[in-house]
């Protein structure tokens, strides 16, 4: 009796928070064919307040990518999706300039703690987006059902972009 009282429950339904304050978006709307034809996997994007400067963890979990450059990382969450928060637009090419990051591989974070510090001034005299795709990469698995907030101004760790619940 006392062991099913105690027993952990497998998360069923998890929140993705936005990552930076600014507007959110319907990734069909981002001016980048890989994100807006999906072809990296279902998501949402927020066009940032510029004055900001610090992207947050979406969701509670595990960093398992942080790209060389800084423009991107990577938590898979407790519920078992893999989210690529993309930093920008073909700020891939900027080599890290503008980005300095707080975590690394192999960190547990939760929703909200600050995963880099992000120039989007510079990123924009460079010429580049700053837009700021959030990803599940592993949707395409179908494994997940997704519920949709409509654009809307968002906070960074406080705005529900969308639930994710297991099939």
């Amino acid at each position: 009796m006392f062991g099913k009282l105690f027993q952990k429950q497998a998360i069923k339904e998890e929140k993705i928070y936005a990552p930076i304050s600014g507007k959110s978006m319907v990734m069909t709307d981002v001016p980048d064919p890989v994100f807006a034809e999906k072809m990296m996997g279902e998501g949402m994007a927020v066009n940032p307040d510029i004055r900001t400067h610090t992207i947050v963890a979406p969701v509670d979990g595990e960093v398992i990518q942080l790209a060389s450059t800084k423009h991107a990382f990577g938590i898979r969450s407790k519920l078992g999706e893999e989210i690529l928060v993309h930093i920008g637009l073909d700020t891939v090419e900027l080599n890290g300039s503008g980005f300095q990051d707080h975590v690394k591989v192999g960190d547990h974070v939760k929703a909200g703690q600050p995963i880099m510090e992000v120039d989007f001034d510079f990123i924009s005299q460079q010429g580049k987006g700053t837009v700021v795709p959030i990803v599940i990469t592993n949707s395409a698995e179908d494994r997940f059902t997704f519920d949709w907030s409509s654009p809307a101004d968002v906070a960074a760790g406080q705005t529900v972009l969308f639930t994710s619940s297991l099939k």
